[in-house]
């Protein structure tokens, strides 16, 4: 056997032993991130279902719902895409390979929910397919262009959603206490203002005029109301609906602001105890609060004693 032979020979025996063990380690069961996207540049999500989609996408480094129309998104519902969704790990072993699957763990584009990652360019960075499990603690998901299904180690599929309810920022106001300089309250019973001189609230309903300490319940509850108004629901383009009893509300506030800004809120009954709420004047977005939030302005001269 001459040297070339050898050599051949050896070169063969290298290749065989990479072989086998590429195809051991390929059978030795890891657990893995399963999208591969780069957090860092992802500027779009898309949620897809059967009947709906839904487009978030950042603008100036805040988030947006841009589809199926504009509104804030959530913070913590984005933070739970990055640091959930994305983090999600699985077996680099899928739990099936066959086509036949897909019914039983609803991974088809018209069972399951889709999920695409987008950079600023529009350019797709990673995509997926999730189904649905009866177990609490985990959830299957193929990529659309394969045929293997991977259990993730985390139920996300309540994450992932269309539903632009559990999306939207129910926080419609937020601003800081020491900014407000006068509120007007006229409900059924009374009719008030809460002016701000000096450091000391003044309560007026046209018969009486006191001083409020700044310890009174009623004026604390109210200025933590207003300071950060959230609301429990929404009612998408139904003004016309409820049109005519915000003509006449149960309740109306009135917000000035030191900074020369105001705000506007009428409330109405809708279904005891949830209220309809109009904020600015808005006729595109009603918004729905408890009849507890409402219950806080509903007050007399003798609660600000």
């Amino acid at each position: 056997m001459n040297k070339r032979q050898k050599l051949y020979i050896l070169t063969l025996v290298v290749l065989v032993i990479v072989f086998l063990l590429t195809r051991t380690s390929n059978n030795v069961e890891k657990r893995i991130k399963f999208f591969q996207a780069d957090s860092a540049k992802i500027t779009t999500i898309e949620i897809s279902n059967i009947k709906d989609t839904l487009r978030l996408s950042k603008r100036d480094n805040e988030w947006m719902m841009v589809e199926p129309f504009e509104y804030p998104v959530s913070e913590q519902q984005i933070n739970n895409i990055f640091a959930k969704v994305l983090q999600v790990q699985t077996s680099n072993l899928p739990i099936s390979e066959n086509e036949s699957s897909f019914d039983t763990y609803k991974v088809t584009s018209s069972q399951g929910t889709g999920i695409k990652f987008y950079d600023k360019n529009d350019k797709l960075l990673d995509e997926a397919i999730i189904g649905k499990s009866s177990s609490s603690g985990s959830t299957p998901v193929r990529r659309p262009d394969e045929n293997k299904i991977y259990k993730l180690e985390d139920n996300i599929s309540y994450l992932i959603s269309t539903d632009t309810n559990s999306w939207r920022e129910k926080t419609i106001l937020e601003i800081d206490k020491s900014n407000i300089s006068k509120i007007s309250v006229l409900h059924e019973a009374n009719a008030y203002e809460l002016t701000l001189t000096d450091s000391l609230w003044q309560y007026a309903d046209g018969q009486s005029t006191l001083g409020v300490d700044l310890n009174n319940n009623t004026l604390k509850d109210i200025l933590t109301s207003l300071s950060k108004i959230t609301v429990s629901g929404f009612y998408d383009n139904m003004y016309k609906e409820y049109q005519d009893k915000l003509v006449e509300p149960d309740l109306e506030i009135g917000l000035e602001l030191f900074n020369g800004s105001t705000h506007y809120v009428r409330v109405a009954m809708d279904k005891d105890p949830k209220y309809v709420m109009q904020f600015d004047n808005d006729t595109e977005f009603l918004y729905s609060v408890y009849k507890n939030w409402v219950e806080k302005f509903t007050k007399e001269a003798m609660d600000f004693k």
